[in-house]
């Protein structure tokens, strides 16, 4: 499913204009980004814990010319499912 699929089936379900489920959609985005950033988690009951995982530095090689490289440590964004979002899967 890509975006314009997703608006369309939100829209559907919600009743709302299209339009409106795409502004929705980007303030979203622009909302878990920004906490995020931030250091913060967003936890949806239900749903998931959007959250920063820490990376530490890494060796690694370049394919390319065979050299060995240190990646530096950074953090990323992570996503981990609820219990109830897992379950619907079985």
């Amino acid at each position: 499913m890509n975006k314009t699929e997703l608006i369309k089936s939100v829209s559907k379900k919600t009743r709302l204009t299209q339009k409106d489920c795409a502004l929705c959609l980007d303030a979203l985005k622009e909302v878990v980004a920004e906490t995020l950033i931030h250091g913060e988690a967003i936890v949806l009951s239900g749903f998931g814990r959007f959250f920063t995982k820490f990376k530490p530095q890494r060796k690694g090689i370049n394919p390319i010319t065979k050299d060995f490289m240190v990646y530096p440590s950074k953090f990323v964004p992570s996503f981990c499912p609820s219990t109830i979002l897992k379950a619907k899967f079985r």
